[in-house]
């Protein structure tokens, strides 16, 4: 059976067409994963040039496999988290490493991290962090970090004008970019224990975003939140001595220092500002920035920061926080399902020490701290004193001084396990496994376009079957104008469905538009509700699969709500395509698998 073209390949999510070369290839590696060969579960469709240039990436991949890494939840274009997994029923993610080698090996993989190598004597791996992006074919971040050390100094950064290792990986791996040039992650959660440099990271990404506007191609607005303002304060205010300096004046810098409208701004007058967590509406940053994470309520995020960063060129949004005993939500959740490996979107970087590690261990000090030095070795041996001695510390905020201890300086958060996440499964694996069903070759009875803040962008396609079912698609772009080319190429006669915050996009001039209006609830809802009917199945794709089997939903007073931290636009443009192809009068008839147009799928050769 032929696939539905045009549709993203699975390693460069640029669109495939009929007229193109293209193959079938392996989400895992033949070479690490034999065994999945030939499973269809691990095939995707990918331009012919970019499987070919993959024999790197499967070494790589089979040296973390043999290496004892066991990657989870991969996404649709195979990334997986290779370094830790969740132990279920703890109070606490507990945290198991696979081997010393393979965070090295997997920075190693591209030519701008390699040269982060050999780890220096003062810095630690981190004890989680992301693969490459499958995207990713370089990064700002070299530049980053000469033009911060060159240009902002000890002014900005101390230590003499020079970033730590860790600041420095932080750095390159959060501005790794794509083949056009933009931004791969649009969520990065990072988090080390107290007293490691964060701000002076933060500090740095925000200036060099501001000071390169043009390299974006709009004007920048970057702000920050805090869950205390004074210490929001402290990180800006490096940046306003530098931006009072003479040669800085003169060219045209400016500060403003007043309660409530600090900020820094560029000749240009692109805009690096602080803002109280309830202070955030009515923005539109392209970078968002929260700093001690742990205390922001979570609606300051998702009704505030997120939102406003979707029309944003480069969007991301970067949470920043050490543990804490009494965390929000916001955090923990967004921790665990990036350990779940949950979104593509997101980049986590993690730094701390395993729950049943021993925290009078220097050993096990030094591995949960991205930077390590004398001082900081006797500053550990303090604190860990005296919550020996059960002397309670205002900044720990926690009765237990040893709990306290472990959550600020081995960094170990109060976290729920994979398994007693929260809240219910709508759709499980294994039922939406059993709908899958044999493709259409001729135009949907219906396609929607929508976005998820901080993400990328889905289009579903609907299709009417004779028997009475609905046969459903989708995919992941990374971007409006890619998503709205693919949908334009389905041929859809009918007008194109679109969540209402892209109606006016200019990508989708001159198309025929629907505004689609609902929630994540209402979707899932729906499409449980067509299952048990036995009126909807799907063409087996990963990315609605991921979206569907990973919302999680809770009941409570004033109704359902989902609780899970995943992305749902595949989810919500699926609905709405299902919806409105089940509207339809003339139902659409189902391939048999034979005839001119079908050919049978093989795993290529690459």
């Amino acid at each position: 059976m032929a696939p539905h073209l045009p549709t993203p390949c699975g390693r460069c999510d640029k669109t495939v067409t009929r007229d193109q070369q293209w193959v079938v290839g392996h989400i895992k590696s033949r070479l690490a994963y034999p065994e999945l060969t030939l499973v269809p579960s691990n095939w995707r469709i990918e331009h012919r040039a970019c499987s070919n240039g993959t024999a790197a990436e499967a070494i790589a991949e089979k040296a973390l496999r043999d290496a004892g890494f066991s990657p989870r939840g991969a996404t649709q274009a195979g990334a997986a988290l290779p370094v830790l997994s969740p132990t279920a029923g703890a109070d606490m993610i507990a945290l198991v490493t696979a081997g010393s080698g393979g965070v090295p090996s997997t920075i190693g993989m591209q030519s701008w991290t390699a040269g982060l190598l050999p780890v220096p004597e003062d810095a630690s791996m981190p004890l989680a962090m992301t693969p490459p992006h499958p995207r990713a074919v370089g990064s700002y971040g070299p530049e980053a970090v000469e033009w911060a050390e060159s240009e902002l100094g000890a002014r900005v950064i101390g230590r003499g004008g020079h970033l730590r290792w860790w600041q420095r990986l932080a750095i390159i791996r959060q501005l790794e970019h794509d083949a056009d040039g933009a931004l791969v992650w649009g969520q990065v959660i990072e988090s080390a224990p107290r007293r490691a440099g964060k701000s002076v990271r933060l500090r740095v990404v925000a200036m060099w975003r501001a000071a390169h506007a043009d390299l974006i191609g709009e004007p920048q607005e970057i702000m920050l939140v805090s869950k205390d303002r004074l210490v929001a304060r402290e990180i800006i205010r490096p940046a306003w001595s530098w931006a009072m300096g003479p040669a800085q004046k003169e060219a045209g810098w400016n500060v403003r220092r007043g309660n409530g409208d600090e900020e820094v701004s560029t000749p240009s007058d692109d805009r690096w500002m602080i803002r109280a967590s309830d202070g955030v509406y009515g923005y539109s940053p392209g970078l968002g920035m929260a700093d001690e994470a742990w205390g922001i309520p979570p609606d300051a995020i998702t009704e505030g920061l997120e939102p406003a960063l979707l029309e944003r060129l480069w969007p991301q949004l970067v949470l920043t926080s050490t543990a804490h005993v009494r965390a929000t939500s916001l955090m923990r959740r967004r921790l665990l399902a990036a350990l779940r490996g949950d979104d593509p979107a997101t980049l986590l970087m993690l730094w701390g020490a395993a729950p049943d590690a021993d925290p009078g261990d220097r050993e096990v000090w030094r591995s949960a701290s991205p930077y390590w030095s004398p001082a900081r070795e006797a500053m550990m041996v303090s604190k860990y004193a005296a919550a020996v001695a059960g002397e309670q510390d205002p900044e720990f905020d926690d009765p237990d001084p040893m709990r306290g201890f472990m959550a600020q300086f081995l960094n170990v958060w109060p976290m729920i396990s994979v398994r007693d996440a929260p809240g219910s499964v709508s759709v499980t694996a294994d039922s939406w496994r059993a709908l899958t069903a044999p493709g259409v070759e001729e135009a949907p009875s219906a396609v929607a376009v929508e976005a998820w803040p901080g993400g990328g962008v889905s289009v579903a396609a609907a299709w009417q079957l004779e028997d009475g079912r609905t046969l459903v698609s989708a995919s992941s772009h990374p971007d409006v104008a890619d998503a709205a080319a693919v949908a334009k190429a389905w041929g859809c006669r009918t007008r194109l469905l679109v969540g209402a915050s892209l109606m006016g996009d200019p990508a989708f001039k001159g198309m025929r538009l629907k505004a689609q209006t609902g929630t994540v609830v209402a979707a899932v809802t729906d499409l449980t509700r067509w299952i048990a009917e036995g009126a909807v199945v799907h063409d087996g794709g990963e990315h609605l699969a991921a979206q569907v089997t990973g919302v999680r939903t809770k009941a409570t007073p004033t109704g359902m709500r989902v609780v899970s931290a995943g992305a749902g636009d595949a989810v919500k443009a699926a609905s709405w395509a299902v919806a409105a192809a089940r509207s339809k009068r003339r139902p659409r008839r189902a391939s048999t698998g034979s005839g001119s147009r079908s050919r049978v799928l093989l795993p290529s050769s690459t």
